[in-house]
């Protein structure tokens, strides 16, 4: 990388999110979710298990594939998809979605986003660079309203803040090696 030598700095570890708009009437269920208190929080979630239309997943599979497709050329596969339903009270605790590649949320019926993702090198900030943390920011909280879609790297770690009431679908998404010679 050639690097310029004036005095403006240099962003070189970024991380990638998405924020796209999405049709929710494209986005359709095989099947009543089922419903139960998920995470440590208790928030009810079709976490076990949760599908989608086959042209649901095709619509999703079209927005993430213009987006992720930039990094990888490798084919994916969205995995596991689940409802969360939010009350006011409702919250989750900081969690990644391990095995994954890539993860999206889906703010389906919730007014806007409440969720926080959390700077990846934020404890080494903090120990040595906590009087930076204006400059160099901790979280990221998108404002992003209901349609809205946010695609993230499944290892950064993210929460959601109380104070929404509604529904959300999350996914993850798998990129897929392609098959290795005659089959």
């Amino acid at each position: 990388m050639n690097l310029d030598y004036s005095r403006e700095p240099h962003s070189m570890f970024s991380v990638p999110f998405f924020v796209e708009q999405v049709d929710l009437d494209k986005i359709d269920f095989n099947d009543n979710p089922n419903f139960s208190p998920s995470f440590l929080s208790g928030v009810m979630s079709s976490l076990s298990g949760d599908s989608l239309t086959d042209e649901s997943y095709e619509y999703l599979g079209s927005i993430i594939s213009e987006c992720i497709g930039r990094f990888s050329d490798k084919s994916f596969a969205i995995g596991q998809v689940w409802r969360n339903e939010y009350n006011k009270e409702d919250w989750q605790d900081p969690h990644i979605h391990s095995g994954a590649q890539w993860s999206f949320i889906i703010y389906d019926t919730v007014e806007c986003s409440k969720t926080v993702f959390m700077n990846p090198a934020r404890k080494e900030y903090m120990n040595q660079w906590g009087m930076y943390a204006q400059t160099i920011p901790m979280d990221f909280i998108p404002e992003i309203p209901s349609g809205g879609m946010i695609i993230f790297p499944s290892w950064v770690e993210h929460f959601v803040m109380s104070g929404n009431e509604g529904s959300t679908i999350s996914g993850n998404i798998y990129l897929v090696d392609p098959p290795m010679g005659p089959q």
